[in-house]
């Protein structure tokens, strides 16, 4: 069968790659090997991966994580699912099988079925975006009616689920955009924005302008999507914070932070010294961090995983969680897609096969 992975043989120099003689999956009693329809293309953090591998190195690591397709074959103990239904889920990372193929292996409990009213491409493009969602407003925020939340490049795949969720949980949303492009996309969403923050005007409006719309008391949750660690160039070069779009810096992000307010972080290298642990303090802060693919990695989970893809194709299906595709590719150009990916920050790339 055909597939795309990522050669990190070369690890300085990663390439993606299509191969055409990869051997088709087996599936083991819990698993479901899915003809795959339609996949989402998000970019692999080669770093969180190769600590995920570090036991077991590979040489290659699997390409798309939200997949759609037909069941073609099941394993004995496999019973949520049988041979001709239409799923969507999420590929583990531990998996050897990337979802951007012609199949590809799931577990029984990383799947549920797909509604008939909605296409393959709509639920790929959504299932990811809102299980992250999910997992950052509900299971770390515990956001509800009346809290104020800070959502950092609102204009995103994930931001924009992001928004719509919070808003239909009675949350007052405060978002950020990056571009007049992105602000347009804000301005456009039928979720409630309290207030749009240009980050490209200057580096410390963000701050100065949460106060001034929660009328100094600060926000109950911030969700960003990477920050600034370093000021001095000098310091950004030797980590590599080589930023292509504007990023809050992590004392701006602090301050924004309300009484018992909750930090959301994507920045898995996040390193806070101990003047920054002591302003969290002093606000009783807390800081989580943002790492959706934990749910497919702990087997512990298995009932709230199932709950939220349940839920999240509900609402996606009636319309209630509206998903952006910006380009739809075949299994043939998505190589060539994925290298730009960094490139298209406004919505979802779907591989069609």
């Amino acid at each position: 069968m055909r597939t795309v992975s990522l050669n990190v043989q070369n690890e300085r120099e990663p390439i993606f790659v299509l191969e055409s003689n990869e051997a088709d999956p087996i599936p083991d009693k819990y698993d479901i090997v899915v003809q795959v329809k339609a996949c989402a293309l998000s970019r692999p953090n080669t770093k969180v991966l190769s600590d995920v591998y570090k036991k077991c190195p590979r040489s290659r690591y699997i390409v798309g994580y939200e997949v759609a397709g037909i069941v073609t074959q099941t394993g004995s103990g496999v019973s949520n699912v049988a041979i001709g239904d239409s799923v969507v889920g999420i590929v583990s990372l531990s998996s050897h099988y990337s979802g951007c193929g012609e199949y590809c292996l799931l577990s029984e409990y990383d799947v549920v079925k797909k509604p008939d009213r909605l296409s393959y491409e709509a639920a790929v493009a959504g299932i990811g975006d809102c299980l992250k969602a999910y997992t950052a407003l509900y299971y770390q925020a515990h956001v509800c009616g009346g809290d104020t939340v800070l959502i950092i490049d609102g204009a995103s795949s994930f931001g924009n689920v992001a928004i719509q969720l919070a808003s239909q949980w009675g949350a007052k949303v405060i978002s950020t955009a990056s571009s007049n492009e992105e602000r347009g996309i804000l301005e456009n969403l039928d979720a409630p924005i309290a207030q749009i923050i240009d980050l490209d005007q200057r580096s410390n409006i963000l701050v100065s302008s949460v106060l001034e719309e929660t009328g100094g008391v600060g926000v109950d949750v911030v969700i960003d999507n990477g920050v600034r660690q370093f000021n001095d160039e000098e310091d950004q070069k030797i980590v590599g914070e080589n930023l292509r779009y504007p990023k809050p810096h992590k004392h701006d992000v602090i301050s924004c932070l309300g009484a018992s307010g909750k930090w959301i972080t994507q920045q898995p290298s996040l390193q806070l010294d101990p003047p920054d642990c002591q302003r969290l303090f002093l606000r009783g802060g807390s800081v989580h961090f943002l790492f959706e693919n934990i749910w497919t990695l702990a087997y512990s989970q298995h009932g709230r995983f199932q709950h939220v893809l349940q839920d999240a194709m509900e609402k996606l299906e009636r319309g209630i969680v509206k998903c952006k595709i910006s380009k739809t590719v075949s299994l043939e150009t998505a190589v060539d897609a994925l290298k730009s990916l960094e490139d298209n920050r406004t919505g979802k790339v779907v591989v069609k096969i």
